[in-house]
């Protein structure tokens, strides 16, 4: 029995052991489940993680390449455009340039008086407009009138009464005008009439030169006559009137006049022609105490038209360029072999200086601007500065 017992001890451990094995076992493919699981989740993750890291190396790749390409363009384009402006701003050349033409009215008295004899001793037959015409002739018809825009006026009018004066002049302002104007101012042997209304002529004529387009050549009026003021009530008030005509057209039109009298009386005449020739801008330089251009006979009729002719011309200092500079301060301007550099002050340097922003037109100064007026032709040269 104790065999059996025995046995069945034997039996019942072995039975217990299998049954832990078991357990074992079972415990063991849990484990290699969970262990596979584990190892299946880690695979994926990193299989994620490789997929989102390429992905990202993806990206940035594309993004560096996309960078790189735009950093190259904007290369290429600061290149083009650096190769662009070096080659525009070193372009160094130079081009004669005449200065802008002054445009001058004559502003004639034609009255009754104009046609009196004995003017010039030398010639007692003449009348003094005979005498004018010819000065006006010498002036314009030796070629002046390429390089100045003459235009003319006469008063009083034709026609219109003793003291009527029309509103337009009977020549216009135009360069290469001398036949136009001396055919059509009254020839030098016609008996010109009527009266002096210089106020009248005054009135009309400063309007027309201010709305006048000299297109930046300076405007000047030569009034030319041989009395004093008329058609007039009061001297005093005429003469006021006159000078402040002629003061705001210099002052706020930078209109010029300038006044000659032909053999005017010492007294009214010659005070209120002094008076006119202060208000418009150019009194006479010189001795004598008389502000206005005197003539007494046809040499100095002659020579006033002349004078004041060529001073319009030598004042005319103003050159339009053809083109604006890329480098304004490094601009010449060469008149008559000397060089001259851009200024501050036109008053008081000797160079030029630009009137506007634009920098295409340029005004010369001090000496160079005379140096102009001699020889009426520059050279500008345009320099540059290669960085």
């Amino acid at each position: 029995m104790v065999p059996l017992l025995l046995l069945a001890a034997c039996g019942g451990q072995g039975s217990e052991s299998s049954d832990d094995e078991v357990g074992d076992a079972d415990n063991t493919d849990t484990a290699t489940d969970s262990e596979s699981e584990s190892a299946s989740e880690s695979s994926s993750s990193d299989s994620s993680t490789d997929s989102e890291t390429d992905a990202t190396d993806t990206v940035d790749e594309t993004e560096t390449a996309e960078s790189e390409s735009a950093e190259t363009e904007t290369a290429e384009t600061t290149a083009d455009t650096e190769s662009t402006e070096t080659d525009i701003a070193c372009e160094e050349f130079s081009s004669d340039v005449a200065p802008i033409p002054p445009h001058v009215l004559f502003l004639l008295d034609r009255s009754g008086s104009m046609v009196e004899k004995g003017f010039d001793p030398m010639n007692p037959d003449l009348t003094r407009w005979n005498v004018l015409y010819h000065a006006v002739e010498d002036v314009v018809d030796g070629g002046a009138d390429m390089t100045i825009a003459f235009g003319a006026k006469t008063y009083s009018t034709q026609g219109m009464g003793e003291c009527g004066v029309s509103p337009q002049p009977e020549v216009p302002i135009a360069l290469n005008n001398a036949a136009n104007l001396l055919g059509t101012i009254p020839g030098p042997d016609v008996l010109v009439n009527g009266g002096t209304p210089t106020n009248t002529a005054l009135e009309v004529t400063i309007p027309y030169m201010q709305q006048y387009d000299s297109q930046g050549g300076q405007k000047f009026l030569i009034l030319v006559t041989d009395g004093g003021l008329g058609c007039i009530n009061d001297p005093n008030e005429a003469l006021a009137e006159a000078v402040a005509l002629l003061e705001s057209a210099y002052m706020d039109d930078a209109i010029t006049t300038f006044v000659v009298g032909i053999s005017p009386s010492i007294f009214g005449p010659t005070q209120q022609l002094d008076a006119m020739a202060v208000a418009g801008g150019a009194p006479k330089m010189g001795m004598g105490g008389e502000d206005f251009y005197r003539a007494d006979d046809a040499q100095q009729l002659a020579d006033a038209l002349q004078t004041v002719v060529e001073e319009s011309l030598a004042t005319s200092c103003l050159l339009n360029l053809e083109q604006a500079p890329v480098f304004p301060l490094l601009v010449k301007v060469v008149v008559n072999g000397m060089s001259y550099s851009l200024v501050d002050d036109c008053e008081t340097e000797d160079g030029f200086v630009y009137t506007g922003p634009e920098m295409t037109q340029i005004e010369m100064c001090g000496q160079a601007c005379e140096a102009l007026g001699d020889v009426q032709m520059a050279e500008v040269e345009y320099y540059c500065d290669p960085g």
